[in-house]
């Protein structure tokens, strides 16, 4: 057995070598590069400041959008939504897609910083506890992707913000929707063909059943909001009573052109 004394000789050492890993290869905030000492995690103070003010903003509970003061109507709706009909029942995102936000999405997506999943799974924990349908939540389901992506980019964002919000939230996932055709992304098309390009190319797992199941989907970024609702749409089809959305990102209509 390691008594007291060897313990806190093992912490010396530990600490020792981590100094000396952050004195030859400094780490590097993600969102500016910036170098952070050890007692910092993954973004600088000045940037984690910055993030929790755009996480702060007020958002929609149906769609997403940022809104202002007095924003929503009697029915809980943004002037972005209230006059449009979705099958998704509710969207709730970190924050909007701009700025800090849209920089930590890119880095985390294509940065090779896989490590920002417990940051992004935490800001979005905390828009999801906030939403008014939050205890109605049953499981979460990740927004599928193609197998020839698993084949060629074995990382995939909203698989580990899904299985980090199922870690800290208790909710279980449950692998019920597959992308059944692959094709062009969404984020390379103008906002008028995304719902065109999305239709039929998901599908139900085989022997999935979501009968009268309250359901929530997980993705990284909502900008149309057409990858979603289709999937909302196949889970609707087959028998859930709702289906709600989270993201870490929700690209506002004037800042379409910033998305990832």
């Amino acid at each position: 057995m390691i008594g007291a004394s060897g313990r806190s000789i093992s912490k010396l050492i530990t600490n020792a070598g981590t100094s000396l890993a952050d004195l030859i290869y400094p780490r590097r905030c993600a969102i500016c590069s910036t170098a952070i000492d050890g007692c910092v995690r993954d973004v600088c103070k000045g940037c984690r400041r910055r993030l929790d003010l755009l996480i702060a903003q007020p958002a929609c509970w149906c769609c997403g959008h940022s809104i202002g003061p007095f924003g929503l109507d009697e029915n809980g709706r943004c002037l972005n939504c209230r006059h449009t009909k979705a099958a998704l029942d509710g969207l709730a995102r970190a924050g909007p897609y701009v700025d800090e936000i849209s920089t930590l999405v890119r880095v985390f997506k294509y940065g090779g910083r896989d490590e920002l999943d417990l940051m992004c799974a935490d800001a979005m924990v905390g828009a999801l506890e906030l939403a008014p349908w939050w205890d109605r939540i049953e499981a979460l389901v990740c927004v599928p992707t193609h197998w020839r992506h698993s084949v060629t980019r074995p990382f995939y964002a909203p698989r580990a913000l899904t299985k980090n919000l199922s870690r800290r939230t208790g909710i279980p996932m449950a692998t019920v929707l597959r992308r059944v055709v692959g094709g062009p992304h969404q984020m390379d098309l103008p906002r008028s063909q995304r719902a065109a390009n999305i239709k039929g190319k998901f599908a139900m797992a085989g022997g999935a059943s979501v009968t009268g199941a309250s359901l929530c989907m997980v993705d990284d970024v909502s900008t149309t909001g057409a990858t979603l609702n289709e999937c909302a749409k196949v889970l609707k089809a087959a028998g859930a009573a709702v289906v709600f959305g989270v993201v870490l990102g929700k690209v506002n209509t004037a800042f379409e052109g910033k998305r990832s």
